[in-house]
C-alpha cells in the first residue's frame, strides 16, 4: 500500500507539474455543482476536516505519549507535521489554480493541488483505525470504524469539490497519498517493539524462559 499509494501520488504530481489536464475533472465538477444548495451542509463537512482535526491529531499524540508509547507518539507528531508541510510545499510547486467560481471566503491557500483536507483526514483517522484493528476491539467494531472513516473522507473530498475548492483529481491524489502514508506508518509500527506498551513488552520478556 505504501508503494502503490505514494508511487501513484508521485506520478500524478509529476503530471500536474507538466500541466496535464485530467479529462474527468470538468464533467464531474459540472455534475456535482448543482448539489451545493445554500452550501451549509457542505461547508460543515469541509470544516470538519479543518480545525477539529488539529485537536484530534494532538489527542492521538498525547494518548500515545501518556500510554507509554513515546516513540510512536513522536512518530505520529512528525508524520502529521510532514503531511501538513508537504501538502503546502506541493501546492506551491504545482501551483494549480482552484476551479473557477471558488468561494473566496473558503479558508486555504490559493492553490488547489493536493487537497490537504482529504490528506489529513484520512491519515489521522486512518492511524486511529490501525490502532483499533491492532487492539482487542471486536473485529466487527474495527471494520465498522474503517467503513466510517472511508465514508467520512469521501464526503470531505466531495464537499471540497461541490464547493469548487478543489478539482476531483486533487481529492483522489490526496487519498492515494494518505493511503501510502498509512502504509508506511503501518510498516514502521509493526511488531511488538512499537505496537505494544513498554510495560507489556517488559512482562513478555520476563515471562520468556
Amino acid at each position: 500500500m505504501a508503494i502503490v499509494g505514494l508511487g501513484a501520488f508521485a506520478a500524478i504530481t509529476i503530471a500536474m507539474l507538466d500541466h496535464l489536464t485530467w479529462p474527468p475533472d470538468a464533467p464531474i465538477l459540472a455534475a456535482v455543482r448543482p448539489w451545493v444548495g445554500d452550501g451549509t451542509i457542505w461547508r460543515i463537512l469541509s470544516e470538519s476536516a479543518n480545525i477539529p482535526l488539529i485537536f484530534v491529531g494532538i489527542g492521538i499524540v498525547l494518548a500515545l505519549f501518556f500510554g507509554h508509547r513515546r516513540r510512536e507518539a513522536l512518530l505520529v507528531a512528525l508524520l502529521l507535521i510532514a503531511i501538513t508541510a508537504g501538502s503546502e510545499i506541493v501546492k506551491q510547486l504545482v501551483a494549480r489554480p482552484r476551479p473557477e467560481g471558488t468561494d473566496p471566503n473558503i479558508p486555504g491557500v490559493v492553490y488547489s493541488y493536493p487537497s490537504g483536507h482529504v490528506l489529513e483526514a484520512l491519515v489521522i483517522f486512518g492511524v486511529i483505525t490501525i490502532h483499533a484493528v491492532r487492539s482487542r476491539v471486536p473485529r466487527i467494531l474495527a471494520a465498522l470504524l474503517a467503513i466510517a472513516v472511508i465514508v467520512d473522507v469521501f464526503l470531505v473530498g466531495l464537499s471540497r469539490v461541490v464547493l469548487d475548492a478543489h478539482w476531483p483529481s486533487d481529492a483522489i491524489a490526496s487519498a492515494l497519498a494518505a493511503a501510502g502514508v498509512l502504509g508506511v506508518y503501518g510498516l514502521l509500527t509493526h511488531g511488538e517493539a512499537w505496537a505494544t506498551k513498554r510495560s507489556d513488552r517488559e512482562r513478555t520478556a520476563t515471562a520468556r524462559p
